[in-house]
């Protein structure tokens, strides 16, 4: 964008496609305050003047049973086991009762090939807090797991 953003510029900073909504409505000179909060932020700043991101985090996903957050350079995936997968109406009737933990560290590690969960307990117990009460936010699930027999439809571009 000539006279805005630098041709072949880059952002390394951590930002989520949810930003783009209260960016654009800033950029447009529309109203950012809402009915309802919003879930993204401004990243003008960090595209054009390469300021720091404005989270201090990000919600990858969080269900009753996995999901992962990322602080910094810092992600945490979160994979748990249902401690009862039957189902009460719309929603999972216990959240997973076991996790096992996943930390990376993404300025050193950007494939997630090692994880360091064990050995920086610390900081993966913090963000695992953090996205503890992320998921204690969160909607139930409304929908069931797949029945044992189910097979995925060719249409879905499956093969199996």
């Amino acid at each position: 964008w000539n006279g805005k953003i630098a041709s072949g510029s880059v952002v390394n900073e951590p930002i989520h496609v949810a930003d783009w909504y209260p960016t654009l409505l800033k950029l447009a000179g529309a109203r950012v305050q809402q009915k309802l909060p919003l879930d993204g932020l401004d990243i003008w700043p960090t595209l054009v003047d390469g300021k720091p991101s404005p989270h201090q985090e990000i919600l990858v996903n969080a269900t009753p049973h996995s999901g992962a957050i990322r602080a910094g350079n810092w992600k945490l995936v979160v994979n748990g086991k249902l401690a009862n997968a039957g189902f009460d109406g719309e929603t999972v009737q216990a959240p997973a009762k076991e996790l096992s933990l996943e930390l990376f560290d993404l300025s050193k590690d950007p494939y997630e090939r090692t994880n360091l969960a064990e050995s920086d307990q610390g900081k993966a117990n913090e963000l695992k807090q953090k996205w503890l009460a992320y998921r204690e936010q969160a909607v139930p699930p409304k929908s069931q797991p797949k029945a044992k027999n189910f097979k995925t439809p060719k249409v879905w571009g499956e093969s199996k």
